[in-house]
C-alpha cells in the first residue's frame, strides 16, 4: 500500500510512512493523553488516505482505468492490514470500527473487486469488533447513505448489521427496535420508483461500475436491500429465540411481528408480481407471523393490528401520522399474507388456513369484522398516490371479491343491526368504499374498473346495513369530485327503491322468507326503509338541485361499468 500510495499523491513521503507510523506497536507505550491523541489523528489519517483515491480527479480524468485500479488496490491492502487473524489486523479493526464503514462503503459501485473487498472489511467489523459499538457504526452509515443516490452502499451495512445481531446478547429487543427505524425508511425509499408511481424503470436507470461491466438497474439495487433485509429478519428471530425471559422475548416477538408486516406493506408493489410463484421474500416474511404469535385470521379482521399498532408504539415522539402510516403499511402487509395463504396451496398449508376457517371467523366476528377484513383487503387498492395503478391493486380486487363471496350467504342477528350501531359501522366503510371508488375511477384497464364497481355494489348491498345504505350513499355522494360516479350512485339509490317498495296485493298473498332477517322485518313491516321516506329525496335533490342554483353536473351517458357488474 504505501508504494500505492506514493502513486496516488505524487510522492508524498509523508504518506507513505503512515502506516509505519499507525501500526499498534508504534502507538502503545505513550503516556494516556499522548496514546488518545495520537489514536484520533491516526485513525483520520487512515481514513483520508483511504478516501483519496476516490477524490483522485486528476488521474481519473486522465486514465479512469488506472484510477480504478489504484481504488482496487488501495481497498485491497486495507484488507490486509484489517486481517482480524493477525493481532496487529485485529487491534486495527478495533481502532478505526466505528470510522471505517462510512468511508468504506463509498467503494462499493466502483467494481466487482471493490466490491467484494468493501464486504470483507465489514464483515471482519461485524465479527471482530464490539457488536454495541459495531451497531452503532452501521446504523450511523446506513442514516447517512439513505438517499436515492447512494442506495447501493447500504448493501453491505444492512448485511453487517445481520452478522452483529447474531452476536448480541444483550438488551437485543431495544437493539432491533432502534434499527428497525432506520431500516424502515431505507425500504420505503428502495420501494419508490425515481419518476413517481406511474412511471415505469427504463433500462437507463442504472448503477454502473467504472470497470464496465459492474452495472446494476436501480431495481436490482432495491431488490438486494429487500432481500437482505428480510434476511436481517430471519437473523433476528434466530436471536429472538435466545432471549430467556419471557416478557422480554414477547416484547422482541411483537416488534419483529409488526417489522415484518410493515415491509411486507411497503415492498407489496414490488413483490406481488404477476403469476402464481410466491415472492421468497413474502414466504419469509409470512412464516415469521406465527412465531411472533401472529395469527392471518385475526389479522384479516384487523385485531391483532390495533394490538401490535398500541404495543409498539410507546415512544412519545411517535405522532398520530407516524400511527397511520404503520397501521396503513402493516394492513397491506397483512393483506398481501392473507392473499398468498389463499391463492397458493403451498403457503396455505403451511399457515393452516382454508376459505371454510376464514368464513367461521368473519361469521363469528359479525359486520365489525367483516368490514375490519375489507379494509385490510382494501388497502391493496391503494399506492403511494390515489391512483390503484399497480399490479397489487389487481391482488386487492381478488380479496375483496373472495370476502364478499364467503360472507353473501351469512346472516347478522338482530343486535347487528341495531341503529345506534350504524353510525360507528358507516364510518369505518367509508374508507373501504371510497377505495373501490378510486379502482373506478382511476384503473386504466377496462375489466378492472368492472371489478371495482361489481365489488362496490356488493358491499353496499351486502354488507352495509339496509337502514345504513342511504346514510353512507349520502356520505359518497357529498364528497364525491366525479360526476360519473355520482350517476352510479343514484343508480344504487333507485335500484334499492324497488326492492324496498311495499310488494303488491298479489304478492303479499306469498309468505316471505328473505335470507336476510333484516330485509324480512323490511317486507313484514316491522321497519321502515329509508329508501321509501323523504329522507330518499332529499339526497336526490341534493344532486338535481345543487344550493348553488347551478344545473346538475351530471354526465350525458351513465358510465358503462353499471352495465357489466
Amino acid at each position: 500500500m504505501i508504494d500505492c500510495l506514493r502513486r496516488g499523491f505524487r510522492g508524498d513521503c509523508a504518506t507513505a510512512g503512515f502506516f509505519l507510523r499507525y501500526h499498534p506497536s508504534n502507538v502503545f507505550g505513550l503516556g494516556q493523553d499522548e496514546e488518545i491523541e495520537d489514536l484520533k489523528a491516526s485513525t483520520q489519517d487512515f481514513l483520508d488516505m483511504l478516501e483519496s483515491p476516490l477524490n483522485n480527479l486528476e488521474l481519473r480524468k486522465e486514465s479512469s482505468a488506472n484510477w480504478l485500479a489504484q481504488c482496487e488496490q488501495v481497498l485491497q491492502e486495507a484488507v490486509d492490514l484489517l486481517d482480524p487473524s493477525l493481532p496487529s489486523g485485529l487491534v486495527l479493526c478495533e481502532k478505526i470500527g466505528l470510522e471505517l464503514p462510512k468511508v468504506a462503503v463509498k467503494f462499493v459501485s466502483l467494481s466487482q473487486a471493490c466490491q467484494d473487498h468493501c464486504l470483507s472489511i465489514i464483515e471482519d467489523l461485524a465479527e471482530n469488533c464490539s457488536p454495541r459499538e459495531m451497531f452503532a457504526a452501521f446504523m450511523e452509515a446506513l442514516n447517512m447513505y439513505t438517499t436515492s443516490e447512494t442506495l447501493i452502499c447500504c448493501i453491505p451495512l444492512v448485511q453487517g448489521l445481520s452478522i452483529v445481531f447474531s452476536r448480541l446478547k444483550r438488551r437485543q429487543g431495544q437493539f432491533f427496535q432502534e434499527a428497525s427505524i432506520g431500516l424502515l425508511a431505507l425500504v420505503r425509499l428502495a420501494a419508490q420508483d425515481e419518476g413517481g408511481e406511474e412511471e415505469e424503470e427504463t433500462p437507463m436507470e442504472t448503477v454502473q461500475g467504472m470497470d464496465g461491466h459492474n452495472v446494476f438497474t436501480l431495481g436490482q439495487v432495491r431488490a438486494a436491500i429487500v432481500n437482505d433485509i428480510v434476511q436481517l429478519a430471519q437473523t433476528v428471530r434466530e436471536t429472538c429465540d435466545t432471549v430467556g425471559v419471557v416478557e422480554q422475548r414477547e416484547y422482541f416477538q411483537q416488534r419483529l411481528g409488526m417489522f415484518a408486516l410493515q415491509i411486507l406493506g411497503i415492498t407489496g408493489e414490488k413483490v406481488a408480481c404477476p403469476g402464481t410463484e410466491v415472492p421468497v421474500s413474502v414466504m419469509e416474511l409470512a412464516e415469521l407471523l406465527p412465531f411472533c404469535g401472529l395469527s392471518l385470521l385475526r389479522l384479516l379482521t384487523g385485531d391483532q393490528i390495533e394490538d401490535l399498532i398500541e404495543t409498539t408504539s410507546d415512544e412519545i415522539s411517535e405522532q398520530v401520522n407516524g400511527k397511520n402510516t404503520k397501521k396503513l403499511e402493516a394492513s397491506k402487509g397483512a393483506a398481501l399474507a392473507v392473499y398468498w395463504t389463499l391463492f397458493n396451496n403451498q403457503v396455505a398449508e403451511a399457515a393452516e388456513v382454508t376459505l371454510k376457517s376464514i368464513k367461521e371467523v368473519l361469521q363469528f366476528s359479525g359486520r365489525r369484522g367483516i368490514v375490519a377484513a375489507l379494509s385490510v383487503a382494501a388497502s391493496l387498492l391503494t399506492g403511494q398516490s390515489s391512483r390503484p395503478l399497480s399490479s397489487v391493486a389487481a391482488k386487492g380486487l381478488a380479496l375483496v371479491d373472495t370476502i364478499l363471496e364467503l360472507v353473501s350467504s351469512l346472516t347478522y342477528s338482530f343486535d347487528d343491526e341495531e341503529a345506534e350501531r350504524w353510525l360507528a359501522l358507516v364510518l369505518r366503510i367509508i374508507p373501504t368504499l371510497q377505495r373501490l371508488q378510486n379502482v373506478v375511477v382511476y384503473a386504466l384497464n377496462v375489466e378492472m374498473r368492472r371489478q371495482g364497481y361489481a365489488a362496490f355494489k356488493k358491499v353496499i348491498q351486502d354488507v352495509v346495513p339496509e337502514a345504513a345504505r342511504l346514510q353512507c350513499l349520502q356520505m359518497l355522494i357529498n364528497d364525491c369530485v366525479s360526476p360519473s360516479l355520482v350517476s352510479l350512485h343514484l343508480i344504487l339509490i333507485k335500484d334499492e327503491i324497488a326492492r324496498a317498495w311495499p310488494p303488491s296485493p298479489q304478492q303479499q298473498k306469498e309468505p316471505i322468507r328473505d335470507a336476510n332477517p333484516l330485509r324480512e322485518r323490511l317486507h313484514t313491516g316491522a321497519f321502515a326503509s329509508p329508501f321509501i321516506s323523504n329522507d330518499v329525496l332529499d339526497v336526490i335533490g341534493s344532486v338535481l338541485r345543487p344550493k348553488n342554483g347551478t344545473p346538475p353536473d351530471l354526465p350525458d351517458q351513465i358510465d358503462s361499468v353499471s352495465s357489466h357488474d
